[in-house]
């Protein structure tokens, strides 16, 4: 049987962690393991967790990086390294997750194959009145919209079109496309790709050019979620006007990856830079 790793990146927003946690600990299935890992918060994150840690039937391992500005890829490379499961489920700090999401990963794994989910996203009135009493339930009807269930039914069936289109027309294919903070995989077919891209510094498209690495690697991607869904809560956005500070270096890695070339320059065997990173375990 294999283990799971849920891997949860961080930056600040305690309160936000405390939710997702909450969220994790009351699914359907719960991991192996969490492992927390932190790009440099400023807030207290190691008196955070350690106060939490008690209340949790999973081990908690904290990673901690410097504050060396937005390093998104680097902070989830350190996590993927430290995880002892098999198969690593990437839930970010500002999500919280009806009651069988994560059992849905666990159901629908298998090798070779990213699975990926869509997200409903909380307006900042609906994210003001989530409670905890709704995050331990795993129940957010009195919260959405029926555009909101819309939104995730119809994604599913987009999701499925492309996956089927790969599989039998269009071999060349790159969708469904890997969203970072709603996908798993198993550890060894990130391993081959070398992780995320540590190039990416700022905000944008680590993710994408993870998915496009995956699939060129022989990883496809593959959207269970129908009934079961992630909800992402609203806060504001780490980008200026959606501006992408990586988006050259994206255009000229999507014609390298055209050509065969999968294996991220700095990754998971050779991550980019020196300053130390901590692990501590509870």
């Amino acid at each position: 049987m294999q283990s799971v790793s849920v891997i949860v990146s961080v930056y600040n927003r305690l309160d936000y962690l405390r939710k997702a946690l909450i969220s994790i600990k009351h699914q359907s299935t719960v991991p192996a393991e969490v492992v927390i890992s932190d790009d440099g918060s400023a807030e207290p994150i190691v008196d955070f967790v350690k106060a939490m840690a008690a209340e949790f039937p999973f081990k908690i391992k904290l990673v901690l990086q410097k504050d060396l500005g937005f390093r998104l890829a680097r902070c989830k490379n350190n996590a993927i390294r430290a995880a002892s499961g098999d198969f690593l489920i990437f839930w970010d700090q500002d999500v919280v997750g009806t009651r069988a999401y994560l059992e849905t990963y666990i159901k629908n794994r298998r090798p070779h194959v990213f699975l990926v989910a869509y997200p409903v996203r909380l307006t900042e009135e609906q994210t003001r009145q989530l409670s905890d009493d709704d995050i331990k339930k795993g129940v957010f009807d009195r919260l959405l919209t029926n555009e909101d269930i819309v939104k995730i039914y119809w994604q599913y069936r987009k999701d499925r079109f492309y996956y089927y289109l790969r599989r039998f027309v269009l071999r060349s294919e790159t969708r469904p496309k890997l969203r970072g903070g709603f996908f798993a995989a198993f550890k060894k077919d990130l391993m081959r790709v070398n992780g995320f891209d540590e190039n990416y510094q700022g905000w944008g498209n680590e993710d994408d050019d993870l998915g496009l690495r995956l699939y060129a690697s022989g990883v496809v991607g593959f959207n269970p979620f129908y009934d079961e869904f992630p909800v992402h809560l609203y806060h504001p956005p780490h980008h200026n006007d959606g501006k992408r500070v990586n988006q050259q270096y994206y255009t000229e890695r999507r014609q390298a990856i055209k050509k065969g070339d999968f294996r991220a320059q700095f990754g998971l065997d050779n991550s980019l830079g020196d300053d130390p990173v901590e692990i501590l375990e509870f």
